[in-house]
Order: structure tokens, then sequence, then C-alpha cells
């Protein structure tokens, strides 16, 4: 035992691949919520003779081949519903890949040999034994009375008639006719009358075609019943995401319609304002009432030689333009520095002056050594620094 919880504990912490890699589904399946059955529907709806539907039709009929006509039963068919099934064996070996499919399919394949040879499988009906004609219609022989009525069926009414019992169908009209009527009452046909070999085998090998196709069928029925639950989920899915979409092409639409109005209005409104007084334009470019213009001093002027000579309209502009980067550059290039001692100051005169006056009571405030240094002598008198060494060298100290 402890020999196996070793291999048990070995396996947790060095995983196979196969323990490894997840199992993979697109992004339609919804890991396995959903079918992805775009590929089927592609080639069902490439069919010769079949219906056109949309993808929604085709997830509620995809199982029902029942309504499809022999006749249009050919190869494309057989590999049409052979993906078909490959689809759904694979879906459900990776959402259940605990169910026996072999157990499945052989089951299948029973259900399907007891109900085939009856004639009881849906959309295979078992043929009759009499003539057929080239749509399928039995012939009643038994409304004619001589040969020379069924010659007036013409040529390839009877070949049609003798090709489905079998018999030979070349000859003159009046051979055929007269080899067809022969055939009126008897429960066994002559052996000459019948057709070689060939045309029997081929007709076995047809018969074997469609018992095949019919086995593929049967097949795709049993795993159809297996998905059932998962189909009913991807349709109510898939319409629901045909309505969202449905809603969002409304929706942008809907944009595009605003869009165009609003470009109208916006045409409008790119057409020059009446506007006599010059005012400035408000937030909805259109010009502001005349009481607002004069209620904010917009009607008086301000200039400022430092920038230019640049004008400035109401007072709030003019105030808030000393710290902009327009009056700050005028004032470097004075080589003046901005402070606030210059506030209000716009003319490069009156700029020039105040910066004098600034350095000069600067320059007077400056720290100088031989006048603000003290020194204090042996009695405690305090003086600056060129007295204290006047004294020292007259020796008074």
């Amino acid at each position: 035992m402890s020999v196996e919880f070793e291999e048990i504990a070995k396996m947790r912490e060095n995983p196979s691949e196969d323990y490894t890699t997840p199992v993979e589904f697109s992004d339609e399946e919804g890991y396995g919520k959903y079918l992805d059955l775009h590929e089927c529907y592609e080639k069902y709806i490439n069919l010769k003779g079949i219906e056109k539907v949309d993808y929604i039709t085709y997830l509620s009929l995809f199982d029902h081949l029942f309504d499809i006509p022999r006749e249009r039963k050919n190869s494309e068919y057989r590999n049409y519903i052979r993906a078909l099934l490959t689809y759904l064996k694979d879906f459900v070996s990776r959402v259940k890949p605990l169910q026996d499919q072999a157990q499945e399919m052989a089951a299948a394949h029973q259900e399907f040999l007891k109900v085939w040879e009856p004639g009881m499988f849906p959309g295979w009906p078992k043929e009759t034994g009499g003539a057929l004609t080239n749509v399928g219609a039995h012939l009643d022989l038994s409304a004619f009375s001589s040969w020379e009525e069924l010659a007036s069926l013409g040529l390839d009414r009877l070949k049609s008639a003798l090709m489905a019992l079998g018999l030979k169908c070349g000859g003159t009209l009046e051979e055929r006719a007269q080899r067809l009527f022969s055939t009126k009452g008897q429960t066994a046909l002559d052996k000459s009358l019948v057709a070689k070999k060939g045309a029997n085998k081929a007709k076995a090998t047809t018969q074997q075609r469609h018992k095949d196709i019919a086995a593929i069928e049967a097949q795709v029925y049993r795993f159809a019943n297996i998905v059932s639950s998962t189909r009913a989920a991807t349709i109510e899915n898939v319409t629901r995401r045909a309505a969202r979409a449905a809603g969002e092409r409304r929706d942008e639409s809907d944009e595009e319609s605003d869009t165009s109005v609003t470009g109208d209005v916006d045409s409008d409104d790119d057409e020059v304002p009446y506007n006599p007084k010059n005012l400035p334009l408000g937030w909805d470019g259109k010009p502001i009432p005349y009481w607002l213009y004069k209620l904010h001093g917009l009607n008086i002027s301000y200039s400022c030689e430092i920038c230019g000579n640049f004008t400035y309209k109401g007072p709030k502009a003019f105030q808030r333009h000393f710290a902009e980067w327009r009056h700050a550059h005028g004032m470097r290039c004075l080589g003046i520095p901005n402070t606030a001692h210059f506030a209000n100051v716009t003319q490069i005169e009156d700029a020039l002056a105040l910066w004098e006056k600034i350095k000069n009571q600067k320059e007077g405030e400056r720290f100088v050594a031989e006048n603000d240094e003290e020194y204090e002598d042996s009695q405690g008198n305090v003086v600056n620094r060129k007295t204290y060494e006047d004294l020292k060298r007259q020796g008074l100290l």
C-alpha cells in the first residue's frame, strides 16, 4: 500500500501531459455550455436542393434528417452527416469524458438494424415491388388490358417501369410494352426477361449505400438526443445574442440620426452671428448680453507698454495678465524680476525707475563689515570695527 501511495504522490507532484493538457473549447462553445455548429451549418446550406434556413432554425432542425428527400441524399450529403456526427462525438467526448461512446454507437446500430429491414426507419420507407416512374409512383398494370395501351405511355415511362422491376429495358417501344405487360399477374418473373447481373449488382450497391447513410443518420439521432439540453441552451444563447446585436444596431442607427441632426444644428451655428457692437462670444458661440458686457467692465480697455502695448478688456483680465507669460517675458527683457513690487506698473519708464529705487534701497540695507561689525574694548564700550581699529592704532585702548 505504501508503494501505491508513493506513486500517487509522484503523479501529483509531476503530472503527465495527459493530466496537464486542458480540454479545449471554442469561443462559441463557452467551455462546453453551448454547441458550435457553424461549420456544419455552412455545409448544410451548400447542399443542392436543400431549403436555406438561418442558423437558429438549423439548430432546431439539424437532426430532422428524415425531412430530406431520398433522392437528395447523395455523396455530398453523406459527407455532411459524417462531419456532423464527428463533431457531436467530439463534443460529447469533451463534455462527458466518462460516457462510453462505443456502447452508445453499438446500441444505436442494433436499434437501426431492427427498424431498417421492415422499412420503418424514418426517412427510408421500404420500396414497393411494383414498377416505379421517374418520380417514384407505382404503375398499376391492372388498368391496362393489352400491351398496345402500355405503348401509349412512351419509351421513357416504360423504361422506368422495367428498371424498377429489374427487367431488361432496351428495345423498341413495342418490345418494351410486351415485356412489361407479360409480368401482369405473375408472381415470379421470367429469367429471360431479367436484366444482367451487372444491373442487379448496381442496385445492390445502391441499396448498401443507402443503408450506410441511414446507419450514420441513426448515430446522429442518438448523439443529438444526448446533447438535447445543450442544444436548447445554445438556441437560447444565440437568440439572446441576436436580439442584443439587433438592439445595438438600432442604438447605432439612433446615434447616427442624432449625429446628423446635431450636424445640421452645428451647420446652422457655424453661421456668423449678428454682433454689431463686437461683443465677446459666450459658451454657446453667441454674443453675450450687453448688460453683462458692462457689468464685467469689458467696455474698459487697459494697455500695457511692457507687454508690447497689448490691450486687455476689463479689469479682471488686466489684473490677471501680470502673472501671465506675456508680461513676465517683457519684464525679463528689461532685466527686471517680475515680483509683487511691480504690480499695476505698465510703463517701461516707471518700471525702470522703481527698479533703481529698489536697488538703492537694497544697497543701503546691505551689511558692511566696517560699519556694522561691532567690537568691545576693555572698559566695556561697544564701537564698530572702523572706530576700534583707529583707537587701537592711536594706542588709546
